[in-house]
């Protein structure tokens, strides 16, 4: 429309539906392929209240799931009924739920309703670096159970607990962020856009490991209670401790995306996971056994089961820096860093060090 100004045609019924008239202001924001998304407002319109009906005869925990679900699908407002009248198991798990999401607040409470309301309307952080501090925690918490089988250990699963809370309220947190915005890839910091479901995706893999972590202690602490040899507490710290330096380098591949390094640490894990069923077959089948009573052999499988899923999850964010790196490969003015891969034949992938034998 004249020289400078370039317009859009928006749906007449559109318009009327949302009141708009001339001099009214609307948003745009463009996403990774180009096309645009228009809205009559900043900030999507999710589910603003969310009517939970609880029966009599409902559990707890049911209740408890409802309301990270309607958390999650982007509801500020959570009202809580049973004709019956509130018992002391909902007000429990009420702030319980109130507690674990970090900003929502009672704000009214009758004799057969409780109205919850989340005061945050977001963290505005950007996710990658909810993402970072997510991260942090988890890998934390991984290294303190990875003390659990030493003897007098200050980790139990216990005591991590809390920890592992903090833990699901940022994958929550980045999940309702993800949805508020209309699952759109918009800024967050990055050199370029990314994908929202990997962010997702990330964010889930980074809490599972933080459940690992949890397990590793209490199935540590469960051996640690047993008396095994010093060789088997050696061999474990080790393994662990290579199972976490990978992590770490997940984490980094992920956040600055480079296709031959996450291609390195693919190897790095598929190695790992040949060191998990070496020590399981040498420790487990082999020469250990008859050291350690039945109890204590079902608590190492499980510890060495939590360690290889551990590395498997961290696998999913050398696959995510992977990605992410091709993924700018694919877009005008950018060339990926493809590595160069040789096709003469399969190349062995060894054990990692101190467990060739």
């Amino acid at each position: 429309m004249g020289a400078v100004t370039v317009g859009v045609s928006l749906p007449r019924e559109w318009v009327g539906q949302r009141g708009l008239t001339p001099g009214h202001s609307v948003f745009l924001r463009t996403l990774p392929d180009g096309s645009l998304i228009v809205r009559d407002s900043e900030r999507l319109r999710g589910a603003s209240s969310a009517i939970l009906e609880v029966g009599s005869a409902e559990p707890g925990e049911h209740l408890f799931r409802r309301l990270i679900g309607a958390y999650l699908a982007g509801a500020t407002e959570f009202v809580i009924r049973r004709p019956e009248g509130l018992t002391a198991e909902m007000r429990a798990i009420a702030r319980s739920f109130a507690r674990r999401t970090g900003h929502t607040e009672s704000v009214s409470e009758e004799g057969t309703k409780l109205i919850l309301r989340d005061v945050s309307m977001g963290s505005g952080i950007p996710i990658p670096q909810l993402l970072r501090r997510m991260f942090q925690l988890v890998y934390d918490l991984q290294v303190d159970s990875g003390t659990s089988w030493q003897p007098q250990s200050k980790f139990t699963a216990a005591s991590l607990t809390m920890r592992d809370d903090d833990v699901d309220r940022f994958a929550w947190q980045i999940e309702r962020g993800l949805r508020l915005s209309g699952w759109e890839s918009s800024p967050n910091g990055d050199s370029e856009p990314a994908d929202p479901f990997r962010y997702l995706l990330w964010a889930r893999d980074l809490e599972r490991i933080g459940d690992h972590a949890i397990l590793i202690a209490e199935h540590g602490g469960r051996l640690a209670d047993s008396g095994p040899p010093d060789a088997i507490r050696r061999m474990l710290t080790s393994y662990h401790r290579q199972a976490l330096e990978h992590l770490k380098a997940a984490q980094a591949v992920a956040l600055e995306p480079d296709c031959a390094r996450a291609n390195e640490l693919l190897d790095v894990g598929e190695a790992l996971h040949e060191t998990q069923a070496a020590l399981a077959d040498r420790i487990l089948m082999r020469d250990s056994v008859d050291r350690l009573p039945p109890a204590a052999i079902r608590s190492l499988g499980l510890v060495l089961q939590s360690i290889d899923r551990t590395t498997g999850y961290a696998q999913n964010l050398d696959e995510i820096g992977l990605d992410r790196d091709l993924d700018r490969g694919t877009r005008p003015g950018i060339q990926a860093r493809l590595p160069v891969i040789e096709t003469a034949g399969p190349t062995p992938v060894p054990l990692l060090k101190d467990f060739r034998r």
